[in-house]
């Protein structure tokens, strides 16, 4: 049996708005026998709350371990470990965080600093956090994507902030997101094999599937990309286009 890892916001929908074609793809794909895992380096709604969203969306059943999140991989390396961490981040985010038995604290008594995405940036904090950084303070990041896509457009993603700081120390913020060896070291450790990666962004989908090994397919659906994209196996226009490469 195949099985794809198919990228959500901007290949499967933008915002809440499923791109045309995709329902009748994913049901396509399903009944050819192929397993779908949903792979995504959005953390600012839990995997519960994806796995929501996509079944609103599809009117299919989705099996919540097949939805795959940056708080995913962070569950699986601190969980068991981790007792104090600084949260730069939503209040969903720390929440997903405290169900893990993890203690949201200030940024001083913290074992970590967490960067993850705001609606609204706080300046005050950044500096606060390049200030302990510079202490001796570990950082992580749960993406590096600059942007990501809705139904108006391109908003600033959760990258922006981990460039501000990285500019700002010249340093490299370890991710575990799906640009970072810690994501696809995840499917390997779990011996999930992927035979097919499919996504819009070049920096995140397709380096993930080529960490696996797996054939790449870059659609145009979501954002604009600045990075050559010939290193993709297949360029695509939406996720629809993807289904006779997969079922026949």
């Amino acid at each position: 049996m195949s099985t794809i890892a198919t990228d959500l916001d901007g290949t499967l929908f933008k915002g809440q708005t499923l791109i045309k074609g995709v329902k009748e793809a994913l049901l396509e794909i399903s009944n050819a026998g192929v397993e779908i895992l949903y792979t995504t380096n959005n953390s600012s709604q839990t995997p519960s709350e994806i796995k929501e969203k996509l079944e609103n969306m599809t009117e299919m059943e989705i099996d919540i371990s097949k939805v795959i999140t940056p708080l995913i991989i962070f569950e699986s390396i601190y969980s068991k470990n981790l007792k104090n961490l600084y949260v730069y981040g939503s209040e969903n985010l720390k929440k997903y965080i405290q169900s893990l038995n993890i203690n949201i604290t200030n940024i001083e008594d913290s074992e970590i600093i967490l960067i993850g995405r705001k609606e609204q940036n706080n300046m005050s904090q950044i500096d606060n956090i390049i200030k302990n950084v510079k202490l001796g303070k570990n950082i992580i990041c749960l993406n590096k994507d600059l942007t990501f896509p809705t139904e108006s457009g391109e908003k600033p993603g959760n990258g922006a902030v981990v460039k501000l700081i990285e500019d700002r120390l010249s340093i490299s913020i370890d991710t575990l997101g799906k640009s970072g060896g810690l994501y696809s070291s995840y499917f390997i450790k779990n011996k999930i094999e992927i035979d097919y990666v499919i996504g819009d962004r070049v920096d995140t989908d397709i380096v993930f599937g080529i960490n696996l090994n797996a054939k790449t397919f870059l659609v145009s659906s979501g954002i604009k990309n600045y990075l050559d994209n010939d290193s993709a196996d297949v360029k695509l226009d939406k996720f629809s286009d993807v289904v006779p490469f997969i079922t026949e």
